[in-house]
């Protein structure tokens, strides 16, 4: 089992839409996913067509200690992909975590008490919030690895560093199995020149870190959210799904 964050404190990376289809393109190759959904936002668990009602617990709630994760996890329609869902109200418990002490260790500290649940699992995948927040503290802390989607642009690139520098401190002082599993160009389009620029710094600066596998540029990938259907079930024939095809197996010769 391998538990993965994907961050980026940058929007509009298409972290989502990352961590969403790339679940799902694993789930494709046969593998056993949980999508955690800690962005309050919560359109990772749109992105899948999971609607919830009032009366439903998140992971607010199962953060908090007060429903357990068999209550909590929701079955998406891809029948090997279960979700722990996320809505606005764990913006407020965010504001909690702060007045706790050790905040950073609560969804760690939740994963480990459910462990024989979470191993059942050959991946979890973390869709953090686009900040550096708490609530991204507890992904990288409860994570093996992290991913990070970035842009091909000049700003993307920028903020690049203060990430790394975060990842680098939460290594230090609170996870020290947390490894970079890679730096993931996304929405690439090979027609604007600084796209070549920029995908030859990141090789130059970062090496076999970077996904030899990017995600290049479709307009049917932004679309797929908002019907509630990964790639492949919403355009089956779009070249996202053999971007995110081929990304799940390089992924998966990295983990092991």
């Amino acid at each position: 089992m391998h538990i993965i964050a994907f961050s980026n404190q940058k929007g509009g990376t298409g972290k989502t839409t990352c961590c969403v289809n790339l679940a799902a393109a694993l789930v494709k190759l046969g593998e056993r996913v949980l999508l955690v959904d800690l962005d309050p936002q919560g359109n990772a668990t749109v992105s899948v067509g999971i609607k919830l009602n009032p009366e439903n617990p998140t992971l607010s709630e199962f953060l908090l200690g007060q429903v357990r994760i068999e209550e909590v996890m929701v079955d998406s329609y891809l029948g090997d992909l279960s979700v722990i869902p996320s809505n606005p109200d764990l913006a407020h418990v965010e504001v909690e975590l702060l007045s706790e002490s050790k905040s950073q260790f609560f969804l760690k500290k939740t994963f480990e008490n459910y462990r024989e649940v979470i191993n059942s699992f050959d991946f979890v995948m973390i869709d953090c919030p686009p900040s550096l927040s708490i609530l991204t503290i507890n992904g990288l802390t409860a994570s093996d690895y992290v991913i990070i989607p970035v842009l091909c642009d000049y700003l993307s690139l920028e903020g690049l560093s203060h990430l790394l520098d975060t990842i680098s401190e939460v290594k230090k002082r609170l996870n020290p199995s947390l490894d970079i599993l890679g730096i993931l160009p996304n929405m690439i389009d090979y027609r604007l020149k600084i796209t070549e620029e920029s995908l030859d710094l990141l090789k130059k600066e970062f090496g076999k870190k970077l996904f030899k596998n990017g995600i290049r540029v479709c307009s049917r990938l932004r679309e797929s959210p908002s019907f509630g259907k990964a790639i492949f079930d919403y355009a089956k024939y779009s070249t996202a799904v053999e971007d995110f095809l081929n990304l799940a197996k390089e992924l998966k010769r990295r983990v092991k």
